[in-house]
């Protein structure tokens, strides 16, 4: 009984002081020496930024003259972004890809 207590004892203060290992995530940096290879037939796209136009609308009547309204900046879309095939420039070589036409 003795021996039992003893064992007892010594199991629950070998459990508490055992120490759980944690994970600590690390962070890595990934780095492609060169872009990756293109299948015969495919089409790498670029995206075409928007063109837009800022336009500074004065305080003053509406139109119809019925009511006020503040003053405001117009954004204006004067041509609208899209996706089109890039170019294939020297720079691809290290693995960018230029937006040039």
């Amino acid at each position: 009984m003795k021996r039992l207590g003893i064992i007892f004892i010594c199991l629950l203060f070998s459990a508490c002081n055992s120490a759980v290992p944690t994970l600590r995530p690390e962070t890595r940096d990934v780095v492609f020496d060169k872009p990756a290879v293109l299948p015969p037939g495919a089409v790498r796209y670029c995206w075409e930024e928007p063109m837009v136009q800022l336009e500074q609308n004065g305080p003053g009547l509406d139109s119809d003259e019925r009511y006020y309204r503040p003053a405001y900046v117009a954004v204006r879309e004067v041509k609208q972004g899209r996706w089109r095939p890039c170019r294939n420039v020297p720079s691809e070589v290290k693995g960018e890809t230029k937006n040039e036409w």
